[in-house]
């Protein structure tokens, strides 16, 4: 029996004399990954659905997930970022009268795929196709990254959490014949220690615990966070959830950054699918509340200024750029005010009648 047994390690024999994994995660790489993922597109729909109007209040319960255990638990943002995910076709049965969305069954599907190739719709549900959502494969990538740095973060902390019990020569010191000695002494400092107690230890032993270095773990999340905002087209403090503001910064470039990546978004899935699936007219609402400021100050000037230099319909398309209005739109007449005496000044205040008295 060697000494390595006597003090209680057990002797185990593994293939090719490789060593067992340290702390492994408790998930797979594979279901990191997919949950990761999904959960990224939908936080990003999330916030589109957010700042997006025209969607009756009661077709919007079936835009998230339910607990009851009905036909479909998974609401249209659940459905939505999984396609995305995964990169595959989406078909999509939507009962008004139920107020239920749910994935069409094979014969549906089957019905739905041959509509929209004959005419681009279909009566029976909506075809939606993220096969060549290629931004996918890149997000997983990065995702798979941070399943490896989430893992080194993962031993290097429960590697903390033991003590190390350093004896001075321990090999060099103790024979096999006085191991059981040693063995004795090393339980009964280790059982003082887990009550608090004190322990008594030679003048060169040391208590240790691994020190965790988190620098190589920070630069990779940091690393992974631009890359993955790069191919989502979101800031990185988006995903980070990490404002990076410096001296005397707002926060506007941040919000104006998000706001383009959700609007992006927008435009491309929220407001496709939603107007299709529920028969309804979206619009994107800005929450960039500097630029109505601006906006604001603008049309104030322009009302001061003359047409000289800049004139009148120009005036106006500046007005409704600003704005985010039609190149086209005009503003509203003035109202008109319309007395029962055509003859009569409505500026013109007309006198009190004296209070008669008692």
């Amino acid at each position: 029996m060697s000494l390595w047994t006597t003090l209680g390690f057990k002797q185990i024999t593994y293939a090719n004399n490789e060593l067992p994994e340290i702390f492994p995660l408790a998930i797979r790489e594979i279901d990191f990954v997919r949950t990761d993922v999904k959960n990224i597109f939908s936080r990003i729909l999330t916030d589109v659905l957010e700042r997006t109007t025209g969607i009756p209040e009661k077709q919007q319960s079936v835009l998230w997930d339910n607990c009851v255990a009905s036909e479909s638990t998974d609401g249209l943002v659940s459905m939505l970022a999984m396609a995305m995910s995964d990169k595959k076709d989406l078909f999509l049965v939507y009962k008004k009268e139920l107020g239920l969305i749910r994935r069409a069954d094979s014969q549906e599907e089957i019905k739905i795929r041959d509509d929209y190739k004959k005419q681009g719709k279909s009566s029976v549900g909506v075809f939606v196709s993220f096969k060549n959502y290629t931004r996918s494969d890149m997000v997983k990538l990065y995702s798979a990254l941070e399943f490896c740095a989430v893992g080194g973060l993962h031993k290097s902390m429960n590697l903390s959490k033991a003590i190390q019990l350093k004896l001075t020569d321990l090999r060099a010191s103790v024979g096999l014949s006085d191991s059981a000695d040693v063995k004795t002494q090393a339980i009964a400092i280790a059982e003082g220690l887990k009550k608090g107690c004190d322990v008594m230890l030679d003048a060169k032993d040391t208590l240790e615990t691994a020190k965790p270095d988190l620098t190589a773990t920070n630069s990779a999340m940091e690393f992974i966070a631009k890359k993955q905002s790069f191919y989502l087209g979101m800031p990185a403090s988006y995903i980070t959830g990490e404002a990076a503001k410096g001296l005397g910064d707002s926060g506007l470039g941040e919000a104006k950054a998000i706001e383009r990546g959700l609007k992006n978004y927008y435009f491309s899935v929220i407001k496709p699918v939603v107007e299709v699936v529920f028969s309804v007219t979206t619009q994107f609402k800005s929450e960039d509340f500097d630029q109505i400021t601006s906006s604001l100050e603008t049309l104030k000037t322009f009302e001061l200024t003359s047409d000289e230099y800049l004139s009148k319909e120009n005036k106006q398309i500046i007005v409704n750029k600003m704005f985010g209005l039609p190149e086209d739109e005009v503003g509203d007449e003035p109202v008109e005010v319309i007395t029962s005496d055509p003859l009569a000044d409505p500026t013109k205040k007309v006198p009190e009648a004296d209070p008669v008295s008692a």
